[in-house]
């Protein structure tokens, strides 16, 4: 049997669409799959490392608890005197300032003397991992400890009822014959107490992660907040000492928080036993999760517990399946509609060929979007000048819509060039008139006598210089002026801003805190400009406070050591999402009528632009802004002598 041209030309198609559709389906949803299963692995490995980051930090904030208490002139007068019930007093009202639920005072032999719980005193710390090398080393450290059931007794019986646990049955658990848990997991700190250069002895501080919530409740509220998956939260944090879960917000059947539960045997091998991190689906107590496990090491080095985030699996699965669903339906769709134009075309491409003159008359009238049509008996070499008649008016086209959205464009940017000149011109005109009507205003002022009249004269002045502000920042925003580069040291540059603003009234009752990094490189930018941008910073931070808190100034090496970053971080009230949106807006501004222009945040933003740079901003609403400047290392270097 011989079939038609187009019955042969038909089927052609229709086996090609539904090949490509078939193979296009499934490695499409294989792909995308996979790709999500990457995705959701890279999201809860950067949450494992903010859980770290939330375990560190408050690991960091006992250890500078601990070495200022230590440093009290009154504990070192309290242990040369053995003054201990002062001393106990003195360490029980600290516990309760710092939250904290250890505080004992040892001698220079590790001896106790005193303790904010309790009156226990005489026992030797001597073997604790802490006291034992502050004692040797005669320096502060930190770290996470075991402390035994009876040591916990002895600094607390609470501590010693809040680490004993029931273990129960975990489903793929390793075998194990412990029923209870009566050790605890203690972030721990040593500083050494000196009185003339001498050690005198020692205060060891802690905080039982056993029972606590806090710290997994903030992580988990950090990192997933408060979304849900069928009445469960699909996001949890989980502290374990060894393969026991001591602080967690994963739920166990009854509803209440899985304490006690244990890690599988499968991950307890890859964390605790091999050192390495887990980023796979895990069994956690009763349900499937898509997690990440780090080993938490003792002040040994050696390997004490685990911190694992993770998010349901059962939610992930239902979206990825869904998802899948819906892309194969669509691709089915996509292969029906495909099909029907198969069949339009095949039918089409057989038709005689249109008059390629009246469609080339067409074109040259400006009707682009003509095209040639052919019959079911077009011959092959009509279908050829069809197909290349089709192609050059396809090729017509884009080149003029091309033509016209270059003309778009250079519309836009004489506009935008022609603003900015239109913006300098008019802050040049004003500004000389504005110079006089200050200068005169200020000589009235002089000359007159009665005060109402000295007055209304002094409130033209001030507007009038306000008005020359504005100008000011006009000219600022309008002439965008190169960086003038010049290799300095960032460090001395905001030292320098600081110093030119901390006597003004405004700072007086703000603390300035630097906290510099002093490894941070020379860097290649205008001076003068950078200064600008820091001293604008810094101002607005404490106009921000009201003149009273702290602001503190940081400089860091990130990005591997190629880019540097300042932190300028106020204790304000913070600044709302609608206004963050728009805080770098030209014109924007949250102050007073007369108290800004709004344009200097986005000349800054403009400044640190041309520097190659970035500039952002994060705010929290009751705790303080912060301003964060990225400036980039060794991208510039002056030209040869």
């Amino acid at each position: 049997m011989v079939f038609s041209l187009k019955a042969r030309l038909a089927a052609s198609i229709i086996i090609v669409v539904i090949a490509m559709g078939v193979v296009s389906t499934i490695v499409g949803t294989r792909l995308f799959g996979d790709s999500l299963v990457s995705q959701v692995q890279s999201s809860v490995e950067r949450d494992l490392s903010a859980a770290f980051l939330v375990y560190n930090d408050r690991l960091s904030d006992i250890d500078a608890v601990t070495q200022l208490l230590a440093s009290e002139a009154t504990v070192a007068r309290y242990v040369t005197t053995r003054d201990n019930s002062r001393l106990a007093g003195f360490l029980a009202d600290r516990l309760e300032v710092w939250n904290l639920d250890m505080l004992t005072v040892t001698d220079a032999a590790g001896r106790v003397l005193a303790r904010g719980h309790g009156d226990r005193t005489g026992d030797s710390l001597s073997d604790d991992q802490v006291v034992s090398r502050v004692l040797s080393s005669g320096e502060s450290i930190c770290g996470t400890s075991i402390l035994s059931g009876a040591r916990l007794s002895v600094e607390s019986p609470e501590l010693a009822n809040r680490a004993d646990m029931e273990l129960l049955q975990t489903p793929r658990a390793r075998p194990s014959d412990l029923a209870r848990l009566v050790d605890g997991m203690v972030l721990s700190a040593g500083a050494p107490i000196t009185r003339d250069g001498e050690l005198i002895g020692v205060l060891y501080s802690g905080e039982m992660l056993n029972g606590g919530t806090e710290m997994v409740d903030r992580v988990k509220e950090t990192a997933y907040g408060d979304e849900t998956w069928h009445g469960r939260e699909i996001g949890a944090a989980t502290i374990f000492q060894d393969d026991v879960r001591i602080a967690t917000n994963v739920m166990g059947s009854t509803g209440s928080r899985a304490a006690g539960t244990r890690v599988s045997a499968e991950v307890y091998e890859r964390v605790v036993v091999q050192g390495e991190h887990w980023i796979d689906r895990a069994f956690v107590v009763d349900q499937w999760y898509i997690t990440a496990y780090g080993p938490i090491r003792g002040v040994g080095g050696d390997i004490v517990g685990i911190i694992s985030v993770g998010v349901l699996a059962g939610g992930f699965d239902a979206m990825r399946e869904n998802t899948v669903l819906t892309f194969a339906l669509v691709s089915i769709a996509g292969m029906v509609l495909a099909l029907i134009i198969a069949n339009v075309l095949a039918t089409n491409i057989l038709r005689p060929l249109r008059n390629l003159r009246t469609a080339s008359q067409e074109i040259a009238g400006g009707n682009l979007d003509t095209r040639v049509d052919m019959g079911p008996q077009a011959a092959d070499e009509f279908v050829d000048v069809a197909e290349a008649f089709n192609t050059m008016a396809v090729s017509i086209k884009e080149r003029d819509d091309q033509l016209q959205e270059n003309a778009r464009k250079m519309t836009e940017s004489k506009k935008l060039a022609t603003l900015g000149q239109l913006a300098a011109g008019i802050a040049h005109e004003i500004n000389n008139p504005l110079g006089g009507i200050l200068m005169y205003s200020h000589m009235l002022r002089e000359d007159l006598k009665m005060e109402q009249n000295r007055e209304n004269v002094e409130k033209i002045g001030r507007q009038a210089d306000r008005c020359k502000k504005i100008v000011k920042g006009l000219l600022d925003f309008a002439r965008q002026t190169k960086p003038e580069r010049t290799e300095s040291n960032l460090n001395l540059v905001l030292n320098e801003v600081i110093a030119l603003l901390e006597h003004q009234a405004i700072f007086h009752n703000i603390e300035i805190v630097k906290d510099y990094n002093p490894s941070v490189p020379l860097l290649n930018f205008d001076v003068t400009q950078m200064q600008e941008v820091f001293m604008n910073l810094i101002h607005n931070a404490a106009q921000a406070m009201d003149g009273k808190g702290t602001l503190t100034v940081v400089t860091e090496i990130i990005d591997e050591g190629r880019a540097v970053r300042v932190e300028i971080r106020d204790t304000g009230p913070g600044i709302s999402g609608d206004t963050l949106e728009r805080i770098f807006e030209p014109f924007f501004t949250t102050k007073e009528i007369g108290r800004g222009t709004g344009l200097g945040l986005s000349i800054a933003y403009g400044i640190v632009e041309r520097h190659h740079g970035e500039i952002w901003v994060k705010s929290e609403l009751g705790k303080g802004t912060s301003f964060f400047v990225k400036l980039p290392v060794g991208e510039w270097s002056p030209p040869p002598m």
